[in-house]
């Protein structure tokens, strides 16, 4: 079979302990035929080395170094530094299976893909792993749009994905954003995609780390948000607007978001507020335009049951049991 070229871009931000086997993982594929292109974003720690040892000893491998501007912007340095028909992206503290890209391009290729998903697994700090897949499934680029505005399917992440390069090759990582900026990406290429396809086989390692900006505590967090639902609104809208279905997501969409400032903001242990404090600033979050619009008209689809009874509770406004509901997550985070 004649082997296209697939780009391997990984935006690495001084994560020295994990990247070794990031990067081996990458170059000890059994599909062989790849650009591994490394974006040291300014690393204070060994990074940047270990980045330069690995393009000394493999000439697949493109190192470039520069200034930190956030993952973001990293990524779209190497999307416009890919020269592969196929890309695909590895975050630095993950890794993946050795057949990752072999099968991949394999499945993409045979049933004529613009785009292929695998499963994954969630690793944990203590080594402990939960496997992540759904079931084969082929849909449209309409489809998979919908689809990554219900959250917990994970479809909203850049990586655990073959890229064909046609359909991303006018579509950037929107670097203003500190957070969705994943989603947003993978909602603007949809429009593009002609077929999507999910693979139920976990090829994919996705390290949960603590103090990513989902979890860590953060005083700028709501604002981040914030600015991110606004933004994907208005997308969405614009681009969509005549598909009655992902205008309905986004409110789906913005409401999970909602619960992660509740638990994640609101009510994260590094603060040092009561109860009764912590519940008027729930209340305060719930105030904010767009978001008491998505508490409205959600429809809590496609999401845990606990996560249905915290929406409840915010579509009734019982603020308190929000705030209790959202100690207890952390207790169990």
């Amino acid at each position: 079979m004649d082997e296209k070229l697939i780009s391997v871009i990984v935006p690495v931000y001084n994560v020295e302990r994990y990247l070794r086997q990031c990067i081996e993982s990458i170059t000890n594929q059994s599909y062989k035929n790849l650009q591994i292109i490394l974006i040291d974003d300014g690393s204070k720690d060994n990074s940047g080395k270990i980045c330069d040892e690995y393009a000394e000893k493999d000439k697949r491998v493109e190192v470039i170094h520069k200034e930190n501007t956030g993952v973001s912007a990293a990524r779209n340095t190497g999307l416009d530094n890919a020269k592969g028909e196929w890309i695909t992206f590895v975050d630095a503290d993950d890794w993946v299976e050795k057949n990752f890209c072999e099968i991949l391009i394999k499945k993409a290729t045979e049933n004529e893909s613009d785009c292929i998903a695998c499963g994954y697994n969630k690793v944990y700090c203590n080594n402990t792993e939960k496997n992540v897949v759904l079931q084969c499934y082929e849909i449209t680029g309409i489809e998979f749009v919908k689809d990554v505005l219900y959250v917990q399917n994970g479809l909203g992440f850049c990586h655990m994905k073959l890229w064909k390069k046609s359909v991303i090759d006018k579509v950037r990582f929107e670097e203003n954003l500190k957070v969705g900026e994943d989603a947003l990406f993978c909602i603007q290429v949809g429009e593009n995609i002609n077929k999507f396809y999910m693979l139920d086989i976990p090829l994919y390692n996705y390290r949960i780390n603590r103090n990513s900006a989902v979890r860590k505590f953060d005083e700028e967090y709501v604002r981040k948000y914030l600015n991110a639902m606004i933004l994907t609104k208005e997308r969405v809208e614009n681009q969509f607007g005549k598909h009655e279905e992902i205008q309905k997501n986004i409110y789906n969409y913005i409401i999970y978001h909602v619960l992660l400032i509740c638990v994640n903001y609101c009510c994260n242990p590094n603060k040092t507020t009561s109860l009764f404090e912590q519940k008027d600033e729930i209340q305060k979050v719930c105030s904010i335009p767009i978001f008491k619009e998505a508490i409205k008209k959600s429809t809590n689809e496609k999401l845990s049951l606990t996560r249905k009874i915290t929406i409840l509770t915010l579509k009734c406004k019982m603020y308190f049991i929000t705030a209790i509901i959202g100690r207890i997550r952390q207790k169990q985070l």
